[in-house]
């Protein structure tokens, strides 16, 4: 998952989906954690 990250650190929550933090969570994700996600299937 590729998201503009600021921190890079989880603080300002700019590389935020949902629930998930992509710089503290990510990058990589199983479809069963994104699944009910709206913006990224938007």
């Amino acid at each position: 998952m590729e998201r503009m990250m600021v921190c890079g650190l989880g603080h300002c929550q700019h590389c935020g989906i949902g629930s998930h933090l992509v710089c503290k969570d990510g990058p990589v994700f199983t479809y069963e954690e994104i699944k009910d996600e709206p913006e990224i299937w938007a």
